[in-house]
């Protein structure tokens, strides 16, 4: 939905020519500069600025206020209005390497620049996601600027012996959203993740554990973030697992299990995060009954019935303060509801 217009240099339109943006924006490309001073008009009164892909020259020239040509103008104009600004740069390792001084004194300035994605000698730019996700990040509301959010998600996997493991059905879905919606809203987020049946997003730095026990190693980490929100499906027991692999055939094979650690309970005596803690159960009553309960330890808990498992529309109720509300939707959407909650 939002109105674009297109700023080229002269040695950009020997790559890609000027109608393949006008036909994509709607709006004439700028290649000059006219009386029509398209630097103050469009530059000057953006909501955002993005120079993508960034060169060195780019870089090197705003970092020293030259604007000689319709990009670098429009920077310098923009920089001079307090408009954000995005750079994402493209080009090879070494050039990269001899404009990071020029960079810095741009991040000074309050300019973002995005991480490329590093292949071989070339710094390229990074996947169309992730410089959607900037923008959106800039644009959007920022209350959660400043704040550190932990997500825990996914399935744990418990090994029963050296081929199989006991999981569940957990898509890991809510995590990733979750991780989203708190990433737009300005925070830096960490994704913890079990196995997951749906794609992590490549702007989301993430680490992965197998099992209860890997996650509890993990928790030394957990100090400093103001927040964590653990919607993991996590294993109550604990196999204890045979070496080699269990032969077919056994007729009543018994395995047996230990209690997990209270991985909540840890991440309590860990550090000082506000704790969101998540509880599925298969009955309505029984899980605002669990639920009342468990708030009482909490910041905040989100309870979802079993049926929700893997599915992309759920119902979920929030506990917070003594007020319990409900919503029903896609787990996008909810989980906007969920961080609003939180930071409320």
């Amino acid at each position: 939905g939002a109105d674009v217009h297109v700023f080229m240099t002269e040695s950009s339109t020997k790559f890609l020519h000027p109608d393949l943006f006008e036909f994509a924006s709607g709006n004439k490309v700028v290649t000059s500069l006219s009386g029509e001073v398209e630097h103050l008009t469009l530059c000057g009164d953006s909501d955002l600025v993005i120079v993508s892909p960034c060169t060195a020259n780019t870089i090197s020239k705003v970092a020293f206020g030259i604007a000689d040509n319709p990009v670098t103008t429009c920077v310098v104009s923009a920089m001079g209005k307090g408009k954000p600004i995005i750079m994402v740069p493209a080009m090879h390792l070494s050039l990269l390497e001899g404009v990071k001084d020029n960079m810095e004194r741009l991040k000074k300035k309050g300019i973002i620049f995005l991480e490329p994605r590093i292949e071989g000698d070339r710094a390229k730019i990074p996947e169309r996601e992730t410089i959607l996700e900037n923008v959106i990040r800039v644009l959007r509301e920022n209350d959660l600027e400043g704040r550190k959010v932990l997500i825990i998600g996914g399935a744990s996997a418990e090994r029963i012996d050296d081929i199989r493991v006991l999981t569940n059905r957990s898509s890991g879905r809510f995590a990733v959203e979750l991780a989203r919606e708190a990433f737009e809203r300005g925070a830096y987020v960490e994704l913890w993740h079990g196995w997951m049946r749906v794609r992590i997003p490549p702007f989301i730095p993430s680490r992965k554990f197998e099992g209860v026990g890997d996650l509890l190693g993990m928790l030394k980490d957990v100090k400093g973030f103001d927040f964590v929100i653990v919607c993991a499906a996590l294993s109550n027991y604990i196999p204890r697992a045979m070496d080699g692999k269990i032969p077919s055939g056994i007729k009543g094979l018994t395995i047996d299990m230990d209690p997990a650690p209270n991985i909540l309970e840890e991440i309590k005596r860990a550090g000082r995060s506000k704790i969101v803690a998540f509880k599925a159960e298969e009955k309505e009553d029984e899980l605002i009954s669990r639920c009342e309960e468990m708030v009482k330890d909490y910041h905040m808990v989100v309870g979802n019935l079993l049926t929700s498992f893997g599915e992309e529309k759920t119902t979920i109720w929030i506990f917070r303060d003594g007020r319990v509300s409900r919503f029903e939707g896609d787990k996008r959407i909810l989980s906007r509801y969920i961080i609003d909650e939180m930071v409320r």
